[in-house]
């Protein structure tokens, strides 16, 4: 298997390996991103609600 995969695919099992790390990596760094954004948009959300609630306090007082 291994002069298999030396002669015809021209990488070693090391390298494929590799490739899996490289791939789990990026699914792991995708799935981050798009929990940060939804995270930043909830935390937007979060502090226009809390401005807009404010003025409202400052009048009362």
């Amino acid at each position: 298997m291994h002069t298999y995969f030396h002669t015809t695919l021209g990488f070693c099992l090391w390298d494929i390996l590799a490739l899996i790390v490289l791939i789990v990596l990026v699914v792991v760094l995708v799935a981050h991103i798009i929990r940060q954004r939804k995270r930043e948009k909830e935390f937007e959300d979060e502090l226009e609600q809390k401005q807009q609630q404010a003025p409202a306090r400052t009048v009362r007082q």
